[in-house]
C-alpha cells in the first residue's frame, strides 16, 4: 500500500488548531483512500514556546528526509500565515494544510510577516485558507479554496434545556479582545446568567452567576453551548470553531463588525457588535439577547475541497 507521511503540530480534538488537522486528515484519506496515512511527528503536544515555534522546523527536516526518499509528504499544521518561513522552505509538492491566522492584529511586526507570508503564498498554485479573512489579497485567482473551518458542518438536531443567558470563549491573549470581554462579562453577570469556556478568568469576575468551564473537550463545550442562548466570540476571528459551534446550536452570536462575512456565507444568527465601544456593544446586545427568529439559517457555498488535493 502506498504512503503519505505527514507532519501535524497538534491534532488534539479540543483545540482549533487540532480539529483543522483532524478533518483536514479526514480529507486526505477520502481523496487518498488507497494510501496509509503516516504520522512522523511522535512528541507529544505541549503548549510551551518551543513545541509551537521551533519544533515544526524539525518537522519539515522531517518532510525533507521523506521527500528525498520519493515519498508523498504532507504538513498539515501549524500554518499561521505570518510564518512564512515554513512556506519557504518546505518541498515544493509539500501537501499542504489550511493556511490559518488573522488580518484583525495591529501589531506591525505581525503585519510585515503577514504580507511577506502573502507574498510567498502567491507564488503557488493552490491555497486552502481555514478562514476568509485574506481574500482579498488574493483577487481573481484561481486555485484558492476559503473556509476549511466550515468542512463537515451542520446543525445540531438535538435541543437541550436554556440554563445560560451567554456563553463565551475566554483565552487568555490580548488579540481576542479580552479586555472588551471582561468588561461585558463583568456587567452582564449582574443580572443573567454567563458560562465562560477556555481558560480561567481573572478572580475579579467571580460571582454565583458565572460558571467557568477549562479544558472540556470539545464534546463537553457543544453541550454547554447547547444550553445558552446567545454567544459572544472573539474579536481577533469570528469563524472560530466556538462560533461554528454556536452556530450549529442556533444561538445568537454577537460578533466584532470589522471581520465581516464574505457574500459566501448566508445567515441571520450574527450580530455585529463594536469591541472599541463598550456602550453601544452592550445596548446592541441587550437589545438583541431575545431575538427569535423562526428561521434561523446558516448557509454558504459548498467547496470542492476536494479539488485542492487533485
Amino acid at each position: 500500500m502506498s504512503k503519505i507521511y505527514y507532519w501535524a503540530n497538534n491534532i488534539k480534538p479540543n483545540t482549533g488548531e487540532g480539529i483543522l488537522a483532524l478533518n483536514f486528515l479526514i480529507l486526505l484519506k477520502k481523496k487518498y483512500n488507497n494510501y496509509k496515512l503516516i504520522k512522523i511527528n511522535r512528541f507529544q503536544h505541549r503548549e510551551t514556546f518551543f513545541y509551537n515555534y521551533f519544533l515544526p522546523f524539525f518537522g519539515i527536516l522531517k518532510i525533507w528526509y521523506y521527500h528525498l526518499k520519493g515519498k508523498k509528504v504532507c504538513y498539515v499544521n501549524y500554518l499561521p500565515i505570518w510564518n512564512f518561513l515554513i512556506f519557504i522552505t518546505l518541498p515544493k509538492k509539500t501537501i499542504l494544510g489550511p493556511v490559518t491566522g488573522s488580518n484583525q492584529k495591529e501589531n506591525i511586526i505581525y503585519k510585515v510577516l503577514k504580507n511577506l507570508g502573502v507574498y510567498f503564498l502567491k507564488r503557488k498554485e493552490k491555497i486552502l485558507f481555514s478562514h476568509s479573512q485574506f481574500r482579498k489579497y488574493f483577487k481573481n485567482r484561481d486555485g484558492i479554496y476559503y473556509d476549511f473551518i466550515l468542512y463537515r458542518f451542520k446543525f445540531k438536531k438535538k435541543k437541550l434545556h436554556k440554563k445560560f443567558h451567554f456563553v463565551i470563549y475566554y483565552k487568555i491573549n490580548n488579540n481576542k479582545g479580552n479586555k472588551f470581554l471582561v468588561q461585558i462579562i463583568s456587567k452582564l453577570s449582574e443580572n443573567y446568567k454567563i458560562a465562560v469556556i477556555g481558560d480561567k478568568i481573572p478572580n475579579s469576575l467571580r460571582n454565583k452567576n458565572i460558571k467557568n468551564y477549562h479544558n472540556l473537550s470539545r464534546l463537553k463545550a457543544l453541550e454547554v453551548i447547547s444550553k445558552s442562548k446567545n454567544s459572544i466570540v472573539s474579536k481577533e476571528n469570528t469563524l472560530s470553531f466556538f462560533a461554528i459551534d454556536c452556530a450549529s446550536c442556533k444561538l445568537n452570536i454577537f460578533y466584532n463588525i470589522d471581520d465581516k462575512f464574505h457574500n459566501d456565507i448566508k445567515t441571520n444568527l450574527f450580530i455585529p457588535i463594536k469591541f472599541n465601544d463598550f456602550d453601544y456593544s452592550l445596548n446592541k446586545i441587550l437589545k438583541n439577547k431575545k431575538s427569535n427568529v423562526k428561521n434561523k439559517i446558516f448557509k454558504f457555498r459548498s467547496k470542492k475541497f476536494l479539488d485542492y488535493l487533485n
